[in-house]
């Protein structure tokens, strides 16, 4: 009588986080979420109560933190991200280059600058009111919606 074993191949942490494109979609849906929140709040609170308890260097800086990783590894993971169709890889690239545009946005607002009126009272009401309800639902969407070639 003969038998058999199958080797059992064991996957890597390392593969495990490069087959989940090093967890891009889930911080990048995290940095919008949060973005979503502060606009929110500004527009149901007005800019002095935004300025004076939500969007602080503190809060910039912890923002700042997801935000780049976020950006990293979409630029990283680009290659290996499969897209649904057309739009979908639009709309995939347009918030990696929003993520990563803001990045060094913040950095000189918050690190260098440490002024966060510059953020709220440059950009008007409109500029809250598109993200709420135009972009950041779509980046939303279209980020849930993105898988990785295996």
């Amino acid at each position: 009588m003969t038998t058999t074993t199958e080797v059992v191949q064991r996957r890597s942490i390392w593969a495990f986080y490069r087959r989940h494109g090093y967890f891009f979609r889930e911080v990048a849906m995290l940095t919008i979420a949060i973005g979503y929140f502060l606009h929110l709040y500004r527009v149901i609170f007005g800019d002095d109560a935004t300025l004076q308890y939500v969007v602080t260097q503190a809060t910039d800086i912890m923002l700042m933190i997801p935000m780049t990783y976020a950006a990293i590894t979409g630029i990283v993971g680009y290659r290996r991200m499969r897209f649904a169709n057309r739009a979908h890889r639009i709309a995939i690239t347009a918030s990696i280059v929003y993520i990563t545009a803001s990045v060094p946005l913040h950095i000189y607002v918050g690190l260098v600058r440490g002024d966060m009126d510059l953020y709220v009272r440059t950009a008007g009401y409109w500029f809250s009111y598109l993200l709420l309800i135009v972009v950041y639902p779509l980046f939303l969407t279209m980020l849930w919606k993105l898988k990785y070639e295996e």
